[in-house]
Formats: structure tokens, sequence, C-alpha cells
């Protein structure tokens, strides 16, 4: 899915802004009228207020009738879409990004600002022709500055309402964590995913970005996570995975690195067999796994995933599953010497005789997470 579009950049003049700051009163003043909106909220109060900015969008988006007769084209017809050009000659969606980055500018110009401003006093000695020293105290400013390029570059990709309920989040990355991300800025759209990369060093932002390439803007959209796996793994393995587990590969990418330890021993070809299963399967049950050789570990995760269909994901996932039933499997298979094709059946009656037993199990196990 491809990141949010920021409008054309917008060079308004001093007429157009004007004509856009007295729509958005009438809008107000016609939805107070209606009661559709409190009446004591003024204009400053909505750009300077991210909830109250974001309550009064999502009440245009919801109630467009009130303001048909105010929000319209050149011909005089509504404009109801972020993609409509108004009257004024600048579209919907442009309207909303002056407003949303207006108030971004202000919430965030607070939430990076430094202790209070407060005046200090110091004593400072001179000494004038060698001989003579004056002693004097001497007052100055100090604190009360805000972060002014964490502001700066945050705002230009400041547009939408529903980063709005986000300001707090944005503000707590750190400088160098929003430069370096960019336009990337625009795939955080909870507070799990600012929080999630917040928790990376530039470092590893940079190198997972080179890694991926135009890819880096995907993996961060659909899991902020996989940042860490990106830049950890070799260039060569980088580019394996992400052949064989397609857009699957994020998932795979954004586990923790104790289960990246337990894969350092597949090879490309035992990966290839694994696929997708690594995505979810324990650090557990994959160290189980690995005791068999690459046929019988391919004809056992085809006969799971073959009896237990949609529940194999939560099976393989839980680290009980390794000692509690997989081990029995395995020991069951290592022993034998038969064809491919004979072993694939074997696994599959087995599995299939124990499906029952499998899913009475699982119903009984604690919830699991999958680093």
């Amino acid at each position: 899915m491809p990141l949010p579009q920021l409008p054309p950049a917008l060079d308004m003049s001093a007429e157009t802004k004007r004509a856009i700051i007295d729509g958005v009163k009438r809008c107000m003043e016609a939805y107070q009228a209606a009661g559709l909106l409190a009446e004591d909220v003024t204009y400053q109060t909505l750009i300077h207020d991210p909830d109250i900015l974001y309550a009064f969008i999502q009440t245009f988006r919801q109630n467009p009738v009130p303001v048909a007769a105010i929000v319209t084209d050149a011909d005089g017809l509504p404009v109801a879409h972020d993609d409509g050009v108004l009257s004024c000659g600048i579209t919907l969606g442009q309207v909303q990004q002056l407003l949303v980055k207006t108030c971004a500018r202000y919430f965030l110009e607070q939430a990076t600002r430094a202790d209070e401003e407060t005046t200090v006093t110091e004593t400072r000695t001179t000494t004038r022709f060698l001989i003579f020293k004056k002693t004097e105290k001497v007052a100055r400013k100090v604190g009360g500055g805000f972060d002014e390029r964490k502001v700066r570059e945050l705002c230009r990709y400041m547009a939408f309402d529903w980063q709005l309920p986000l300001l707090a989040d944005f503000a707590g990355m750190t400088t160098v964590q929003v430069l370096e991300l960019e336009d990337c800025i625009l795939a955080l759209k909870t507070p799990e995913a600012i929080h999630t990369v917040s928790q990376f060093e530039q470092a590893t932002i940079k190198k997972a970005k080179q890694q991926a390439g135009d890819d880096f803007k995907a993996a961060v959209e659909a899991y902020p996570a996989s940042i860490g796996g990106i830049a950890q793994w070799s260039p060569d393995m980088y580019n394996y995975y992400h052949k064989i587990l397609g857009d699957k590969c994020w998932r795979f990418f954004a586990r923790d690195k104790a289960f990246f330890m337990s894969c350092a021993s597949l090879d490309k070809a035992l990966a290839g067999v694994y696929g997708d299963v690594l995505c979810y399967i324990s650090a557990e049950s994959l160290e189980e796994m690995q005791r068999l050789n690459i046929d019988k570990a391919d004809v056992l995760l085809a006969a799971m995933k073959n009896a237990w269909g949609s529940k194999v994901e939560a099976v393989l996932g839980h680290p009980n599953f390794a000692k509690d039933v997989l081990r029995k499997l395995v020991e069951s298979l290592i022993h034998i010497s038969q064809e491919k094709k004979q072993l694939a059946i074997s696994a599959q009656l087995t599995c299939k005789s124990i499906s029952a037993q499998v899913l009475d199990w699982l119903a009984k196990q604690p919830p699991a997470r999958v680093p």
C-alpha cells in the first residue's frame, strides 16, 4: 500500500490565506449554529488544540450539509473530497494541511520546549589595563527554547487529520530519528508504531534504510520493528529472505535477536524449505526441527500445515509446543529410513491422527507472544 501523498506544495498569497481563514470561521459559525461545535470554540482555539481541530475535521467529514454553501468550487458546487479545488484556487486537502501544520507547529513547539525561561544572575569579574579589576552582577536569560530543527522537520510531513492525535508521540522522537526517517514519518500511523521506531538508534535506522532501499517505507508501514532485523542481517541474507518471503519478509525481520540466533545455522536451502513458517515458529520449535535433515523437515512441515490448517501458526508459534509435542514427532522421524514420498505419507498420517489432541493442547495453553 502506497504511503499517503502530501498535497502539492502550497504557495499562498496573503489574499488566499485570508480567504481560507474567513472560510474556516464561517464553517465554524455554521456548525455552532447547528449545535455541532461548542460555542466557546474560537479560531485560535481551533488551530492551537489538536483534539478540537481533529473533532472539527471529523464533523466536516460526517456533516457536510451545513457548510455546503461555504465549501464550494469556482462554479458554486459543494466540495467534499480532499482533491477537490475550492473557489480560492487550492484543494480541500491543502486547506487541511494548512490547519494541521499550523496546529502541529504550535503543539510541538510547546511539547519540545525546554524548562521555562528564567533569569539567572551571575557574578563576573573583568580586568582592565592589566591592573584594575571590576566585579559586577550580570543577569541573563536561560531555558525556554524549543527544538526548532525537530519541529521544522516534523511539520514538513504534517498534513492529515489522523496525525493530530499522534503529535505527543511524534514529539517524543529524537531529532536525528526524524531526520533519518524523512518522509517515512508518513508510515507511522499509530502510537505503537511511533514508539517502536523510537527504540532504534539513528545508526540502526540508517543501516536499515540503506539495506532496504526503496522497500524501506513498506517495511516501516507494515512492521516498524522490522528496522532492527533489516539492519542486523547481511546484505546477502537480507536479499535472500526478501526473495523467498516476498512482502511477508517484514514480519520475519520484525522478530527479535534471540530468534535470529536460532536462524543463524540455516543455510539458504533449508531456509527456503521453512519459508513463511519463519515468520511465526517459536525459537524452541525451530531448534527442535533442526535435528531433522532437509527432506524430513520438509515433509513434517507440510504434514503439520495440512493437518492443522489455520491453527498451525498458533501451534508452532507457542514455545511449549517444542517439548510437549514436537519433540516426539521429530524423534519419530529421525531414525526412519524411507524415500521422501513414503516419509510424507507417514508424517501426514501421524499429524492427522493427533490433530484433536494438539488442538485440545493448544486450547489449554497460556497466551504466547511471537518474539
